[in-house]
């Protein structure tokens, strides 16, 4: 019953998967859908995904009246952050903005960092499953628009931490979308 207390209805992302693709490849239409075309990015730290959605507002006010009689959206901002854990072939040129790691012969491979990087537009998705529960998060456009300090010491881990941005696509107005198996969604 919406609105009532329903602690069936408290989602955990018990486990879960960071995909990404070319830029124009189309997310799955649905939950059973395969990922056809995402390249898995592999472990992330233990904190997952973070997903966030934020609205930059206009207020509107008026001579006639103290309060404020109209918002105006001024911007939209559709994230997902994430810390990979692995270095390979695909991680290495998401964080530091497209590319590709050659081989210069003899087990020796080399990534340059551009000085001067372009928009390495691609698609994002993120699946996490709670027990029988599916779900998936998709941002058909968008590219790595921040990443973090990757910190390398003895005495831990190095990962890739990272924020994917949402930018409008060409055609229609969706930022992303969600999919998902959950009948409480019904």
């Amino acid at each position: 019953m919406p609105g009532a207390l329903s602690a069936a209805e408290i989602r955990v992302g018990g486990t879960g998967t960071v995909y990404v693709a070319p830029d124009g490849t189309a997310g799955p239409a649905n939950i059973t859908a395969a990922w056809t075309g995402f390249v898995n990015q592999g472990y992330t730290t233990e904190e997952g995904a973070r997903i966030a959605r934020s609205m930059d507002t206009e207020m509107v006010k008026v001579w006639q009246s103290i309060s404020v009689v109209r918002y105006l959206i001024t911007r939209i901002d559709l994230t997902a952050a994430f810390d990979l854990m692995q270095f390979n072939r695909d991680t290495i040129p998401l964080y530091f903005g497209g590319g590709s790691i050659v081989s210069q012969g003899g087990g020796s491979f080399r990534y340059d960092i551009s000085s001067t990087p372009s928009i390495d537009e691609r698609v994002l998705g993120i699946e996490w499953i709670d027990g029988s529960i599916t779900y998936r998060f998709v941002i058909g456009r968008g590219m790595v628009r921040e990443t973090g300090e990757s910190s390398v010491t003895r005495t831990a881990a190095i990962s890739l931490p990272m924020t994917f941005g949402a930018m409008t696509p060409d055609t229609g107005s969706v930022l992303g979308y969600m999919v998902t198996n959950d009948t409480s969604w019904t």
